[in-house]
């Protein structure tokens, strides 16, 4: 049977005309999308400027991985070259900025990085590099709030549900203000990738002790955020003209490939590539880095391969509604500018027949396990090449 939103969207494509084609990608986010930024506000060693992070591309690049991130590949898929960190100002910013910076939150003032509030400050300072028509047509990329849940979970073991709600509450406030100030700079593209199970991280699990399950208070606050961040976008896209959204289900990617790493082509999804302890969690170095990074999802404690961030990629850029949506990020590239708010009330339906989130301590979503399956298999038939038009 044929998709229905495929359907939707051919008929969008074919009665309405202002189909626009992004050349522009602006990236929000901490150090899972930082292309570099941190070791320009530094005053010490940054560990993703030194081997073994970059192994995979032969040097290090700021990149936490061993090879490349998620914004790079969305980049290539894209057809345009890998958008810099805004930091480095001698850079060619004609497609864009990456404003990600390590150790980025949202809420309080950490320091020696960025908050999301001082990154889109950035942008708004930095906006006329871009025309008003590539602001209005680009992707807005964010992955961002992980910090912020793994600092709460450190600082308060046990929080009663109102504080849990309101902290994330709170952090939800904080995002919808960001991209209003985004939206009032002629944004209306945004990609979000949802948060991680952020207690199935190596390093959460390391420093529990316990690295055989799932660290419960971290993936809750994470599963709550993720919730609560898809309301807001459906709101946005009802009281925001033009207002539009992907929305990608990152939490279940991770979890599905941390049970059964071996469907998804992992050796383990348990243990990190690069690092010390039970399941390498910490103190990534080159004396105890993997001579495989491809068989890990993850390369250190809390940061994927660069295969991992491939899959991601792919899933982004080309999944079903299984995993991403309403739109993936190739449909969002073509959508119009001028949908109404009938649009709005399609994405509100979509959200609502979505299946619930499941607990981290249940099984995975069999349905869209298989979904992920369908196109773990496209990309290992052509893992070379983006998904084509």
């Amino acid at each position: 049977m044929a998709n229905p939103r495929t359907h939707l969207f051919s008929l969008l494509l074919l009665h309405l005309s202002t189909v626009s084609l992004a050349q522009t990608l602006f990236v929000f986010g901490d150090s899972l999308y930082d292309a570099g930024n941190k070791q320009f506000v530094s005053s010490n060693r940054v560990d993703a400027s030194f081997p073994p992070y970059g192994i995979t591309l032969g040097e290090a690049t700021g990149r936490w991985s061993d090879g490349r991130i998620v914004p790079d590949y969305l980049a290539s898929f894209m057809g345009v070259p890998q958008i810099p960190p805004i930091l480095r100002g001698t850079a060619d910013f004609s497609h864009g900025a990456n404003f990600a910076i390590a150790d980025a939150t949202v809420l309080g003032s950490p320091s020696e990085t960025m908050t999301l509030s001082q990154q889109v400050i950035k942008f708004s300072e930095n906006k006329n590099k871009w025309t008003a028509q590539a602001r209005s047509e680009a992707i807005y990329l964010f992955y961002i709030a992980s910090d912020d849940y793994l600092n709460y979970a450190k600082n308060n073991p046990y929080p009663s549900d109102d504080q849990k709600q309101d902290f994330v509450g709170r952090v939800i406030a904080a995002i919808e203000a960001e991209l209003k100030v985004i939206y009032g700079s002629g944004g209306r593209k945004f990609a979000f990738q949802n948060l991680a199970p952020l207690g199935c991280l190596p390093a959460v699990k390391q420093a529990n002790g316990n690295v055989q399950e799932c660290v419960r208070l971290p993936s809750e606050m994470a599963e709550l955020h993720n919730k609560k961040l898809l309301q807001l976008l459906v709101e946005l896209s009802r009281q925001l003209s033009g207002f539009q959204y992907s929305f990608y289900d990152f939490f279940s990617s991770i979890q599905n490939r941390v049970i059964k790493s071996k469907t998804y082509t992992f050796e383990t999804g348990m243990a990190a590539c690069c690092g010390t302890g039970s399941v390498n969690g910490s103190s990534c170095s080159t004396n105890n880095v993997c001579s495989k990074p491809e068989d890990y999802l993850f390369f250190d404690g809390k940061h994927l391969t660069q295969e991992g961030n491939l899959q991601v990629g792919h899933l982004m850029w080309g999944s079903d509604p299984e995993v991403v949506g309403p739109n993936n990020i190739r449909e969002l590239l073509f959508l119009p500018l001028d949908i109404s708010v009938a649009l709005a009330d399609i994405q509100e339906a979509m959200v609502a027949t979505m299946p619930r989130q499941i607990k981290i301590e249940s099984l995975y979503d069999i349905k869209k396990m298989e979904s992920e399956m369908e196109n773990q298999w496209l990309y290992q038939v052509d893992k070379a090449s983006p998904f084509l038009f």
